[in-house]
Order: structure tokens, then C-alpha cells, then sequence
């Protein structure tokens, strides 16, 4: 563990921002691939192209690699790598394919809701018939959060789940679908740091995933979320028993698994139902987790990449993440307006942060480039003042265009 010192972080997004923001505030040196304005402040983005950081020469350079983004696990980054701290693209098949962790989830019996695989209209037809409806529709492959659709009448469920089919629902997203029972209940987000069948999980958090105020309007990657979730031991115990059956199942699939291990919940009736997995850690959830306790986070994940003991521990603090997004998202986010950002004093100061997400830097100026532009996050040992912080530094951001929920942790 001594000798871990230079640290490349993959992805570009708020995620990344803040795994890097707490390996920096612990005296590392901190990479990033591609990076964005944010983790320019905080280390170096690497200028390299996508093909490159597959490459076992230039990974070795560094002494611990995280992918934040899935993509790159499912592409096989840590395919025999032993300094990338993420499963192998065998084990990223659970978040690589929805299909694939329902049938493994079915398999080990791993709690979930009841579900029926269509590859094609007739297919989808036949199945929806055998549920009620909300009817609830989902991408086999990755869809950066935006691949379920929940629709209340048989023929739009229909409609559009054969466009998800054929591609003409989302960019690049196509095949085989999910049709699953709708699960009426609340969220909650497990995370896990995992070596082997050894695992500690991280503070419960909550997601927000729908993009207005009031659970309203489309699904999004998540537009913010806040921890500790407090809840009750006989529960933690069911979702402990969940990771438990999850890495025992994968161990029988001959695939060792390290890294994190997201686990997305619906609880019903005080009963925990998977309803996806994620090899890599949340975004929000992220944000949260590590504004929390930076130092904690960072010392596990360097004992479980060094397979040595790594346990559970209880944050002294909450933290609540509003993100700010720009018109459009997720659809289709406008792009290319100017940021202002009040002071230096408005990205870091006492109990507030600012990570960014959707955002370039053009000749010292900071531009919209994505749909999620920034997450401002804030922390106290009582909820109500951390929700208060993090959307009063909100005050600070102006962008044409941009918006954000005003319920989170509420």
C-alpha cells in the first residue's frame, strides 16, 4: 500500500471529479482519462486517445487505475491488469447486460422482480400481456441511466419498447429487452468495495432519477442524492445477504471480482428487490459518499486493492448532492453556454463543494458541454444544514438554460 502513489482515474464526469478530489486530499498523485475543467484543477488529463488507455504499457505506468465509467470495464480494461481496482469484462457483463443479470440473479436466487426477456415485436407483445401495467421496459445494453421506460398503456409500452429494440429509441442502444414487473416501493442505492468474496459496504444513499421536481418528468442519470440512509438492521442484514449471494454466484461463474459493486434497490414492504447492478461506483451517489468521509473512502479502497482487511464504517457526517443541469437533458441537453462561477471560494470552501460534470475550459473560460454541468454538494452533521448549503452555493452558478430539482433530501 506504501508504494501506491501516482493514481489514474477513468471517466470525465462529477464521479471522477470527486474520487480524484479525495486521492488529492490525501497527498496522491492524480491522473485523469479524459478528464474535464474540474479534474484539470486537481491533477492532469492525460492527452491520449480511448485506444491508448487499453494499453497494458501505458496503464502500468500508473500504480492504481479506477474506472469511474462502465463503459471501460465492459471493454475490458482490467482484463488481466492487476492495478486496475475493477471487474474483468466477464464480471462487467452484470451491468453490461440486463439480460445476463436477470437470468444470473434467477439463477442464484437473488431477489428481484419478476421478469421476461423479448428480442423482437412479437415477442414483446406476448410478454407484456403476462403483466399489469405500469408496464416497465428496459435496454439489455449500457444507456448512461436512460434505457427504462415505464409507461401505463399496453400500446405505447409496445410502441416504444420496439423502437429500444431496433435503435431508433436511443442512439447507439438497441437488442434485446427486459420486461419486468413494476415494483412498487422506494429506492435505495447499496454500494459495495469488494475484493474476492470479501466486501464492506459504504453509506447508504438515495437517488433522485427523475429530472423535475416532484419525481416528474424522464428518467435521467440522477439529479442528486444525499446520505447516510438511515435503516433498519433486520434490512441491512437482507441486503448484506444480497452481495453475499451475488459474489458467491459469481465465484461459481469462475469470475473473481473486485472493485465496487452497485446494487440499485426497491424496497417493498420493508423487503429488498434488485433492480440493477452497476460495477463501478453511482453518480450521484458518489458525490455523496465521498464528500462524507474522503479519508475513510480512500484507506478502504487501498486495502482492498492491496487485499488487506477493509471493513464498514459509519460517517460522522450527511452530505446532499443538487445537480445543475442544462435544458434539455436528458433528451437532448443544449450545450456550449458560458459558466460563471462566483469565486474560488465557491468550489471548495467550508462544507461546500463544487465537482464538475458536463464542463470544458476554452481559453480560461468554463462552457456547458454536457447534460449534467455540475454538482454542488454540501455536508454537516445534521441533514437539513447540508441540504441548505448545497443549494445555497447554487446561487453561485449561472448558465443559460440550467435547472435542477428542488426536493432532494427532502
Amino acid at each position: 500500500m506504501e508504494k501506491i502513489r501516482k493514481v489514474l482515474i477513468l471517466g470525465n464526469g462529477g464521479r471522477e471529479h470527486a474520487i480524484g478530489w479525495a486521492f488529492k486530499n490525501s497527498h496522491f498523485e492524480v491522473y485523469f482519462f479524459p478528464g474535464n475543467a474540474g479534474t484539470k484543477l486537481i491533477g492532469e488529463n492525460l492527452n491520449i486517445s480511448e485506444q491508448e488507455i487499453f494499453n497494458t504499457a501505458v496503464l502500468n505506468d500508473f500504480d492504481l487505475v479506477i474506472p469511474g465509467s462502465e463503459d471501460f470495464l465492459v471493454k475490458g480494461v482490467a482484463d488481466g491488469k492487476e492495478n486496475v481496482f475493477g471487474p474483468d469484462s466477464a464480471g462487467a457483463r452484470l451491468e453490461g447486460s440486463k439480460c445476463f443479470a436477470k437470468l444470473f440473479m434467477e439463477k442464484y436466487n437473488i431477489p428481484t422482480a419478476k421478469f421476461q426477456i423479448a428480442k423482437n415485436k412479437v415477442q414483446l407483445a406476448d410478454a407484456l400481456k403476462f403483466f399489469s401495467p405500469p408496464y416497465v421496459i428496459k435496454a439489455d445494453g449500457l444507456a448512461q441511466g436512460k434505457g427504462v421506460i415505464i409507461e401505463d398503456d399496453f400500446s405505447t409500452a409496445l410502441e416504444k419498447g420496439c423502437k429500444l429494440i431496433d435503435g431508433s429509441l436511443i442512439p447507439n442502444v438497441s437488442g434485446p429487452v427486459v420486461i419486468d414487473e413494476f415494483l412498487n416501493g422506494w429506492e435505495l442505492s447499496a454500494i459495495a468495495i469488494v475484493s474476492g468474496r470479501k466486501f464492506a459496504l459504504l453509506p447508504f444513499t438515495r437517488d433522485y432519477k427523475r429530472a423535475f421536481t416532484g419525481n416528474k418528468g424522464r428518467n435521467t442519470g440522477g439529479m442528486g442524492a444525499y446520505g447516510p440512509v438511515e435503516i433498519d438492521e433486520r434490512l441491512k442484514e437482507k441486503i448484506k445477504e444480497i452481495f453475499e449471494k451475488t459474489l458467491y454466484g459469481l465465484e461459481k461463474e469462475g469470475i473473481f471480482y473486485k472493485g465496487f459493486l452497485y446494487i440499485g434497490l426497491m424496497i417493498v414492504e420493508n423487503e429488498p428487490y434488485v433492480l440493477e447492478y452497476n460495477v463501478r461506483l453511482g453518480d450521484p451517489e458518489t458525490e455523496v459518499i465521498v464528500s462524507m468521509e474522503p479519508e475513510r473512502f480512500v484507506e478502504n479502497v487501498l486495502k482492498a486493492f492491496s487485499k488487506k482487511d477493509f471493513e464498514e464504517y459509519v460517517p460522522s457526517k450527511y452530505a446532499v448532492d443538487v445537480v445543475v443541469a442544462s435544458e434539455g437533458y436528458p433528451e437532448n441537453p443544449r450545450k456550449g453556454q458560458k459558466i460563471t462561477i462566483g469565486t474560488t471560494d465557491s468550489i471548495e470552501s467550508e462544507g461546500s463543494l463544487i465537482f464538475f460534470a458536463g464542463v470544458k475550459e476554452v481559453n480560461g473560460e468554463l462552457f456547458v458541454s454536457g447534460g449534467r454541468v455540475i454538482h454542488s454538494v454540501g455536508t454537516d452533521v445534521e441533514l437539513k444544514k447540508a441540504r441548505e448549503k448545497a443549494y445555497g452555493n447554487i446561487n453561485n452558478i449561472h448558465f443559460e438554460g440550467m435547472f435542477y430539482r428542488e426536493d432532494i433530501a427532502l
